[in-house]
């Protein structure tokens, strides 16, 4: 008797001749297409989960940096203002040298602290626009905080990425293969029709 044929046209064994042996394996066959067509029903709800989880961690992360960004300029428009106003306020000529350099000093003060000021609003743009091999640094910093709020989360959508990735190189493996195979059976089979058209012309000639 020809083997069973599954849902996926592929042959079954014919078993073992133990019934009860081959039994247990077709059901073990079945459950694992159940637990395929499961995984096949599960993923675009895993998929859907995960987004929607970054989405919400990556507008709270922007929002985030957005205020860092705006109470940073507001400090820096009032150093910029003090600094105008001790920068309008010499010492005059008569005045003693210490005031002078207590002057300078303040001056020189204002100035690193609007310096540093800066460098930390561009640290935070940075982040919440820099851009990584992987995607914008945002994103992975949402993906990290995913993981320990969510672990079987990130987990199950980390497991569907990678059994996506091998399906992809099984089948461009399976194409190259048979790219192969195709290469290696054209020469012979051309030579092969060479040679047969070559005979038909010589027969003919006689």
């Amino acid at each position: 008797m020809a083997g069973l044929i599954d849902s996926n046209k592929q042959p079954l064994s014919n078993g073992t001749g133990d019934p009860i042996a081959d039994a247990d394996g077709l059901l073990g066959l079945a459950r694992g297409i159940e637990d395929q067509q499961a995984a096949e029903i599960a993923a675009p709800a895993i998929e859907e989960q995960y987004a929607a989880a970054m989405v919400e961690v990556i507008e709270k992360k922007q929002d985030q940096a957005s205020q860092i960004e705006d109470r940073l300029e507001n400090m820096i428009e009032t150093q910029s203002a003090r600094l105008q106003q001790v920068q309008s306020h010499p010492p005059g000529m008569l005045a003693l040298p210490g005031a002078r350099a207590r002057w300078q000093a303040q001056v020189a003060q204002a100035q690193a602290v609007i310096h540093t000021l800066q460098n930390r609003l561009e640290t935070v743009r940075e982040i919440r626009d820099g851009i990584t091999a992987n995607g914008s640094k945002i994103e992975a910093l949402a993906a990290e905080k995913l993981e320990h709020r969510q672990p079987k989360l990130a987990e199950d959508f980390a497991e569907l990425q990678e059994a996506r990735r091998l399906h992809e190189l099984h089948m461009r493996q399976r194409q190259e293969k048979k790219r192969e195979l195709v290469q290696e059976g054209t020469p012979s089979g051309g030579l092969s029709l060479s040679r047969g058209l070559s005979q038909t012309r010589g027969g003919g000639a006689a």
